[in-house]
């Protein structure tokens, strides 16, 4: 099924409600264009599947063959499945989708909020989600692309520059994520007129 921007935000409301939807919706369009069949094999094809049944065989297909896949609305790569507890139907499955991309930002966050501040922390947070880095996702324009949809969608007014990346590749790479228990708590939603603050 292909969700519009209003579907996906109240599934985002629903399955992500620790995320603010400012953030969650624009990473979704630009992974998945809201396809919640939509199959990324990662050095492979871009699929798209008739059914949930049809979309885990060709995962687990590609899977077998050594390759990893991006699945679902938020596209949650397969290599995570076990660590998050899910099996490939029910990643497959929106709600579950959106709660583990919600899971993902929130630890990525908690490793960028550590280098960085404000925007670029979220900017951190979108490049880690894609690349597993605080600043690969800059440099290959995934970051740039969900700025781009924020700002489509009105969820920000512009595209904000993206930060200096020298500071943070120097350091991250040994730093482990925070327990959620430890971590500060997010801001949610609109915090003045012209800024939106999803991540504390």
């Amino acid at each position: 099924m292909i969700y519009d921007v209003p579907a996906i935000t109240v599934l985002a409301h629903q399955c992500a409600p620790e995320i603010a939807t400012e953030a969650v919706v624009p990473l979704v369009v630009t992974e998945s264009g809201g396809d919640s069949l939509q199959i990324n094999v990662n050095k492979g094809p871009r699929v798209r599947a008739g059914s949930v049944v049809e979309a885990a065989a060709i995962v687990r297909r590609y899977v077998a063959a050594g390759y990893t896949a991006d699945v679902g609305l938020a596209q949650i790569n397969s290599a995570n499945f076990a660590r998050l507890g899910v099996t490939v139907e029910q990643a497959f499955d929106p709600c579950t989708n959106l709660r583990l991309a919600s899971l993902l930002l929130q630890q990525g966050y908690g490793l960028a909020n550590r280098y960085y501040s404000g925007l670029d922390a979220i900017s951190a947070t979108y490049s880690l989600y894609n690349t597993g880095t605080l600043t690969r996702g800059f440099r290959n324009g995934y970051v740039g692309r969900v700025w781009m949809a924020a700002s489509t969608m009105g969820s920000v007014q512009a595209v904000p520059p993206l930060p200096a990346t020298g500071a943070a590749s120097n350091g991250a790479a040994a730093a482990v994520v925070k327990p959620a228990s430890e971590r500060d708590p997010w801001i949610v939603g609109q915090v003045a007129s012209n800024v939106i603050e999803v991540f504390k």
